[in-house]
């Protein structure tokens, strides 16, 4: 049940009008808006529409007067011109001209800056790439060496080294350094420290690892013949080689029973007078040592250890520790032209 909004007078049912005063009834929200057109001449309205019309003023409000597009519109219709303004007069055109060229010539600058760096990276990477090939394969010739060395001391018995061109200018072959024992194959092969070894069982070895492709072929205590050069002679001999893979058996020798000499250092020089024997000049002598106690002088060209030649510093080394502190001994020195044995008693070499 519901009242007229005209007359308050009570509606019974679904009635569209009201009995009473003739108003329509609202039944929907729809029904209180105004469909009437607007015209100027329309009469004022009736009692009960302008009850409906203040009813239903409070579901509606007075449009807004504010159009922020219109202006947004309005300021880039405004923009749009003054480029266009711009764009007419024949000074600016240069500059955007200008400006474009510059653009252009920036972005080729900066890549062929980053084709230059690129570059650059691949040519430091293939650098570093190639440094670390060199690297290994100078690793594994070094680490062949070393094998080869080994094998050519077991077998043979002396350390190789490769040959001195300052020394050997027109020599091909392998330098005996010097020998591993006093009974290895080499010195029971009259093989001395100094000489170099240039054919082995018939074969050249112009170097260390051609000497060590022949001494594998060697069976172990199989006979071959060497050839060497020795004081400008070639010199023919026989060895037995022993087993490669077996180290030959050598002394321990306690550091307080190594001998002591006190030549601090030598280098090898030729040649003897009257000879083209090489020696040991020395260059260095220790204070109150065994060897300046026996007056041996800077100078001095040492041509044999007791006996043995002692061509080289690592075979003059490899006497003087393996002989006992106290033990005297003679050595054969060349002073200017003059050759001399000079006997002294080593000392301890701690």
């Amino acid at each position: 049940m519901t009242n007229c909004q005209a007359c308050a007078a009570e509606i019974i049912g679904r009635e569209r009008f009201c009995r009473n005063c003739g108003a329509p009834v609202a039944v929907l929200i729809e029904d209180l808006a105004d469909t009437h057109q607007f015209e100027s001449t329309a009469p004022p309205l009736t009692p009960a529409h302008a009850g409906i019309a203040e009813s239903a003023g409070q579901f509606y409000g007075p449009a807004s007067t504010a159009y922020p597009l219109a202006q947004a519109s309005g300021f880039l219709k405004q923009t749009m011109r003054s480029i266009k303004r711009l764009l007419r007069k024949k000074v600016v055109w240069p500059l955007v001209f200008l400006l474009v060229s510059l653009f252009i010539v920036s972005g080729l600058a900066i890549g062929r800056q980053m084709i230059r760096t690129r570059r650059l990276r691949r040519a430091e990477t293939a650098v570093e790439v190639d440094r670390f090939k060199q690297a290994r394969r100078a690793k594994l010739a070094e680490n062949a060496r070393r094998k080869v060395e080994e094998n050519v001391q077991n077998s043979l018995g002396f350390k190789p080294a490769p040959v001195s061109q300052g020394e050997y200018p027109d020599l091909q072959g392998v330098f005996v350094a010097s020998l591993t024992t006093d009974y290895s194959p080499a010195a029971l092969a009259n093989i001395q420290a100094g000489d170099v070894l240039t054919e082995l069982n018939g074969k050249p070895v112009p170097g260390i690892m051609d000497l060590g492709q022949v001494a594998d072929s060697l069976k172990p205590g199989g006979e071959a013949s060497v050839k060497l050069y020795r004081d400008g002679e070639i010199v023919a001999s026989t060895i037995r080689a022993a087993d490669r893979l077996l180290p030959p058996l050598q002394p321990k020798i306690d550091p307080r029973d190594q001998g002591f000499l006190g030549v601090g250092s030598v280098t090898r020089r030729c040649c003897a007078p009257g000879s083209k024997r090489w020696g040991l000049e020395v260059r260095r002598l220790i204070d109150n040592s065994p060897a300046d106690l026996a007056g041996l002088q800077l100078g001095d060209l040492i041509t044999e250890f007791d006996g043995h030649a002692t061509l080289t510093p690592d075979e003059f080394t490899r006497q003087i520790l393996a002989t006992k502190p106290r033990t005297k001994i003679t050595l054969k020195v060349y002073r200017a032209s003059v050759a001399q044995t000079v006997e002294l008693i080593l000392g301890h070499g701690l």
